[in-house]
């Protein structure tokens, strides 16, 4: 079936679920009122969440903010059946997936990469840097578009994503969830809350996940545990501790590669790895968030974090494409292991037309790189030969300590209707390599960062805003120090938008249209000095529409428009598609069953530098059905499942090429959960 009559048949598809409550109003239309929805067990919530906090930091309303900022609910997030990260963003406009290794998250928002862009509770998330991180303990996600170091520092050129930690909020209860699908996928989940006195409340998640996969020899295995405690010495004081442990034990897996301009054509199952490929990570995430509020409107939060990440992946990779055959090396990566540390101090203070925040930030990052490379014999790119190799060993190659230290402030100043806000941050940041049997080598310097912006309420629910802003990255997000980037990168935004509470504050709707620029020194290997810039322009708009038409009826539509290139040579940047189209919707009929489905659509795009693999547009859809009674839920949830053959994307822009992945299959899931 061709694009256009799939994408037909699914919107016929989902056509059908929007009918389901126009019918069930026909049905009832007789009736003067509506009897109340009642659902035994958790209440029923949608999909708009009315104070994301991400594009301020502050409890300022959502209209006033003058930057997109999208929100994922924990309905959505469980409505969508959603086990990782990237299952539950795929609604969210100007936001896409990519292969990411085979072995991790990995986001593209507005056509930048955004692997080291996301967050935890406000402050940078470097534990699951490498892997792919378990939803069991989020609440929800909220994605900030456009770059943010004004308010989070370094990176963020096309936006950011901020995870929500679940909190001990002293609920008394046990959710037990075991899920089954395709594929061998067995997922167990406990979440369990309750208050142990007036003062201390505790929680916990735990995780087992387990799975094989539609791609020959690729299986994984992940353990989760996150208990936390929250204390509440006074009304005017809360501590939360978090402590999160995580196993994960994977395949890594690197598509396939290309010919022709056209990625081979070979089974989805086709595996071009060795037998012996693995990559095992074990991490300790350690956290501390208190809040003192001295009055309603002076509130200062501390923060703090520390981490560990210890990693090995053997995974072999495709080089260059010769003939029918290509070339193959196993690289063995560790960290050895991976630590982050990090301080934060935020002051809020409404007093009078201002929201003021004052902000202070210490974070360190500390890398004991393991690497060494072997070469393996050319593989034929139309049946190639699974095989044991003999790996290299894990040798110490790099070691490094990123530091940085941050100065923010944000005022936001109403008059009447009009809102201004003002950011400002200044970041030192020091980079010290030392390579074995090399002298050290160091990259520092000082950044300011700001955002200019204004929002005013045309009315009660409708604001119209723009904003510009300049933020900073570290190249090769600060990871290590290379020569040829001895110079920090500048990211500017320009944006205007509307937003919009719709039907009674029951639905956001977010208009925007952007321009990120991106430059990027090039400097001398010897020297250092710039001796070239590339240049980077985004141009595009984007529509989000998120909440609820009925009580009993959620929806989200998104759609988004982008023109990306390189200024130097025209080309569109690697996985960067020029629209994102997104529709979905469930339906609580009655207080036993719910109902819904899923369209996603991704326009073409391109594999590798200077556009050399074309990848098609794809159109997915996916359905849910769900039947509650008391306090027992039995959930089905379909994916793709027109069974659309795809590219989900490459693993980067100099060796994408030929290491391009395959979407998954036509899969389901079945989950039942019982609360005590």
């Amino acid at each position: 079936m061709n694009t256009k009559k799939r994408l037909i048949s699914s919107l016929v598809t989902l056509c059908s679920i929007y009918s389901l409550p126009l019918l069930a109003d026909e049905a009832d239309s007789s009736a003067k009122t509506m009897n109340p929805l009642v659902v035994t067990g958790q209440a029923y919530k949608g999909y708009a969440q009315f104070s994301p906090t991400s594009g301020s930091k502050t409890n300022a309303e959502w209209l006033d903010v003058p930057q997109s900022v999208s929100v994922v609910t924990d309905t959505e997030i469980t409505d969508r059946g959603a086990v990782r990260l990237v299952d539950a963003l795929n609604g969210v406009a100007g936001v896409n997936n990519t292969l990411g290794e085979g072995s991790r998250d990995q986001f593209v928002i507005r056509g930048f990469d955004a692997l080291n862009d996301i967050y935890r509770d406000g402050m940078r998330d470097d534990t699951g840097v490498q892997s792919y991180r378990s939803l069991a303990n989020i609440e929800q996600i909220e994605v900030v578009k456009g770059p943010a170091g004004a308010l989070y520092g370094r990176g963020s050129t096309g936006g950011l994503i901020n995870l929500v930690t679940k909190r001990a909020n002293g609920d008394e209860f046990t959710r037990l969830n075991a899920s089954l699908g395709s594929h061998g996928k067995m997922i167990g989940r406990v979440d369990s809350s309750t208050s142990f006195s007036d003062t201390v409340n505790g929680r916990i998640n735990v995780e087992v996940r387990k799975a094989d996969s539609f791609i020959d020899y690729v299986d994984s295995k992940d353990y989760f545990i996150a208990p936390t405690l929250r204390f509440t010495p006074s009304d005017n004081h809360t501590l939360d501790v978090d402590l999160e442990i995580s196993k994960q034990d994977l395949v890594p897996y690197r598509g396939v590669p290309s010919v022709n301009g056209k990625p081979v054509n070979v089974s989805r199952s086709t595996y071009f790895g060795s037998s012996n490929d693995y990559q095992e990570s074990k991490s300790v995430r350690f956290s501390l968030n208190d809040e003192f509020k001295f009055t309603p409107n002076l509130v200062w939060n501390n923060r703090a974090v520390i981490s560990r990440l210890e990693l090995e992946q053997q995974g072999t990779r495709q080089g260059s494409v010769s003939g029918n055959t290509v070339t193959q090396t196993v690289n063995d990566f560790g960290y050895d292991p991976r630590r982050f540390n990090a301080l934060q101090s935020e002051l809020k203070w409404s007093v009078g037309s201002h929201e003021l925040l004052f902000g202070a930030e210490y974070t360190q990052t500390k890398i004991d790189l393991d690497l060494s490379t072997v070469s393996k014999a050319s593989q034929s790119i139309y049946d190639p030969v699974t095989e044991h190799v003999v790996n290299g060993g894990f040798k110490p190659f790099r070691k490094n300590d990123t530091k940085t230290y941050g100065l923010y402030l944000q005022d936001m100043y109403t008059i009447g209707d009009l809102t201004l806000t003002g950011n400002v941050r200044h970041d030192k940041m020091d980079l010290e390599q030392q390579r074995v049997g090399n002298p050290k080598e160091n990259l520092d310097d000082d950044k300011w960062s700001y955002r200019v912006g204004a929002s005013y309420r045309l009315t009660e629910d409708l604001s119209t805003y723009a904003t510009f802003s300049r933020s900073w990255q570290l190249p090769n997000a600060g990871t290590f120090v290379s020569n040829g980037a001895a110079e920090f990168y500048s990211a500017d935004l320009k944006e205007i938008g509307f937003k919009a509470y719709i039907l009674d504050d029951a639905l956001m709707f977010n208009a925007a249209i952007f321009q990120i620029e991106q430059e990027r020194p090039v400097t001398d290997t010897t020297t250092g000095d710039v001796i070239d810039r590339d240049t980077s322009k985004h141009n595009g708009f984007e529509l989000e529409l998120r909440g609820q038409l009925t009580e009993q009826w959620s929806t989200t539509a998104s759609y988004t428009y982008l023109d990306a290139e390189d200024e130097d040579t025209g080309k569109k940047p690697n996985d960067v598609s020029d629209q994102l189209f997104s529709l979905g919707s469930t339906y609580q009929i009655d207080s036993h069953w719910r109902v819904g489905g899923n369209i996603k659509y991704v326009g073409e795009r391109y594999a590798g530098n200077n556009e050399a693999v074309k990848l098609d547009s794809y159109t997915l859809v996916d359905l849910m059905a769900a039947y509650q009674v008391g306090k027992h839920k039995i959930q089905f949830n379909a994916y793709n499942i027109f069974d659309e053959k795809y590219f989900l994307g490459a693993t980067g822009g100099a060796s994408g090429r030929n290491q391009i992945g395959y979407g998954a299959p036509a899969e389901y899931m079945v989950s039942y959960g019982y609360e005590f």
